[in-house]
């Protein structure tokens, strides 16, 4: 083996003798230009600098490659600057920054420098770089994956927790009602116990609604869609069937419908009455008790579409809302005195966008809220979609 040159051993024994110098040097600037967390410790931000500094000397005096305890000592410093928090960009920075520093002291020192010696030099700092950015990407990739494992498995105990407390829920409440409706038909024994019966009603209806909400949600996650069966149907029998339902819930308030002549669709009409459910419970909700609600059907020519629009008088929804308003669990929390999961929406837009169609919703203080749905009047059922 060629023994190293006088030049190698003066740069190495250089670089050894003001090994804490040019760490100090180095660590100044990073700080100066605030790369690093003013509360990070020195330590912590040397981290296994002396040990990479050390390998690099051995590698100028060997006037070699890097051995491949500088690859070693990389890819601890890349896994430690990893989980402290840096990020890619300033790992790569801070190797520039301790190069400048090494060339500062090196021209201070006045120890000449050969090409092969710069060489050596340079190789190291290449590898060290190299090992420690692949190991922060191994690290990073690791944690994405095991995060990613992580959120598909809580997702699945979420999905499954929610269909089978649903289901097993369903029973209960089927109960409830069956003997409400029982004692309803046979008629109370006071004002009072009717009123009760009343509230034991529309309390299981609407925990009923909340659970098959919960179970429809399931469903679009599982499946990536809400299943619709199309057929031919009279929209405005649906529509009024609907209003008679909102009214027995919300008795002193008025609910006005207007309708073109004929209204036939090709849709599915348990779906179609559930979204009428939902926009109706939510104008209702959202208005003040002496205003009226307002069902409008029509049909658009030009797209040979049938339209539903529900208006309310309640205040403006803010903008900022609109543009979530139909994701999932998107409930105000305002609204205290009624339960709501912040599916209604969401699972509406599904079924409408299942059949072909489109829901939108306007929304001002002089005009009012409008929610708008657009349903082909030849709506078929739509392929299965990929979950996202």
């Amino acid at each position: 083996m060629t023994p190293p040159s006088p030049q190698a051993c003066a740069l190495a024994e250089l670089l050894e003798r003001r090994r804490e110098h040019i760490i100090e040097r180095w660590s100044e600037r990073m700080r100066g230009h605030a790369l690093v967390d003013a509360q990070l410790s020195a330590t912590t931000l040397r981290n296994s600098l002396p040990e990479f500094l050390a390998e690099v000397a051995a590698a100028v005096r060997r006037c070699s490659q890097a051995p491949l305890a500088v690859e070693d000592v990389a890819r601890e410093h890349g896994r430690q600057r990893y989980r402290v928090g840096f990020d890619l960009r300033t790992l790569v920075v801070e190797y520039n920054i301790l190069r400048e520093v090494l060339l500062d002291t090196i021209d201070e020192s006045g120890v000449p420098v050969r090409m092969a010696d710069v060489r050596a030099l340079w190789a190291a700092f290449a590898d060290g770089i190299a090992e420690a950015v692949d190991q922060y990407s191994c690290e990073r990739e690791r944690d994405l994956q095991a995060g990613a494992a992580e959120r598909e498995r809580a997702s699945e105990f979420e999905q499954q927790l929610i269909a089978i407390v649903s289901h097993d829920l369903r029973s209960p409440l089927a109960a409830i009602l069956i003997a409400a409706e029982a004692v309803v038909r046979r008629g109370a024994a006071d004002d009072k116990t009717a009123r009760l019966l009343l509230r034991i009603e529309t309390g299981a209806h609407r925990a009923t609604r909340l659970i098959n909400d919960l179970l429809d949600y399931t469903h679009e996650r599982k499946s990536g869609r809400i299943p619709v069966r199309p057929q031919d149907v009279s929209l405005r029998g649906l529509v009024r069937e609907a209003i008679d339902e909102a009214a027995t819930m919300f008795p002193e308030r008025i609910i006005e419908y207007a309708c073109d002549d004929p209204m036939e669709a090709r849709v599915d009409p348990d779906r179609i009455a559930q979204v009428l459910s939902n926009l109706l419970t939510n104008a209702l909700k959202f208005s003040p008790a002496g205003t009226v609600v307002r069902v409008g059907t029509r049909v658009d020519v030009d797209s040979d579409a049938v339209v539903l629009e529900v208006h309310n008088w309640g205040p403006p929804i803010p903008q900022e809302r609109r543009a979530t308003i139909f994701e999932p669990f998107q409930s105000d929390s305002s609204l205290q005195t009624r339960a709501s999961l912040g599916l209604g929406l969401h699972i509406s837009r599904q079924i409408v966008l299942a059949h072909g169609g489109t829901i939108d919703v306007c929304s001002s203080l002089e005009d009012g809220t409008t929610f708008t749905c657009k349903l082909p009047r030849q709506a078929q059922a739509m392929p299965m979609a990929v979950p996202a």
